[in-house]
């Protein structure tokens, strides 16, 4: 019952949904954080490495997450898991290009005088870099958290999980009082995850 009848009720939809956002947006994080130091001019190895990321991020950033969607439904199947990995992917490329725009915006002043210390490459991220990224950091993770919801709801009409696949079932199947019901219900998702959002966003930035 758990792992088939639950997930095809509203509540395990929801749940579900939230948890295909949760699981793309810090996957993507993990992803995005050393590559936003990468396609950064002053941070970079080496302008060739610059080059070569930002070329990266700009080509996967233009594939639109639903795009991404349908090719993860094709390769590994229909559910939660092909949706998680398009929001991973479209976040990263994301996050990544608003992370090194942040790096590159940074006082170089503090980066030139962690330098002088005689700090290597490791401490100059660490000690001059991050602390003034640190406020942008988690306020696009918190802003691409609630877009995530958004997405994964609409990424479940073409199969890959979540609210948005019981509501398209319901739209298919006539049974519109259902489908009423789920897009109130998203509509109250989207609004309690945008309120938390915001009041943690003032409590760290």
């Amino acid at each position: 019952w758990w792992d088939n009848t639950f997930p095809q009720t509203v509540v395990g939809a929801t749940l579900e949904t939230v948890q295909m956002a949760l699981a793309g947006t810090f996957l993507a994080l993990f992803v995005a954080f050393p590559v936003g130091f990468l396609a950064a001019r002053n941070t970079t190895p080496h302008p060739l490495i610059y080059h070569m990321v930002r070329g990266a991020l700009n080509f996967l950033r233009t594939i639109p997450d639903l795009a991404l969607g349908l090719v993860f439904v094709a390769a590994v199947g229909l559910g939660a898991f092909a949706g998680t990995l398009a929001l991973t992917i479209h976040t990263a490329t994301v996050l990544g290009k608003l992370l090194s725009e942040s790096v590159e915006n940074i006082d170089e002043g503090i980066v030139e005088a962690i330098r002088a210390t005689g700090a290597g490459y490791a401490q100059i991220l660490s000690f001059a870099v991050l602390p003034q990224i640190l406020p942008d950091l988690i306020s696009f993770t918190l802003y691409r958290l609630e877009t995530n919801i958004r997405a994964a709801s609409v990424l479940g009409l073409i199969g890959a999980g979540g609210i948005g696949y019981l509501m398209s079932t319901s739209f298919r199947t006539f049974q519109y009082q259902e489908a009423a019901a789920i897009v109130v219900v998203l509509i109250v998702l989207v609004m309690l995850v945008d309120t938390l959002s915001s009041r943690l966003r003032s409590l760290v930035v």
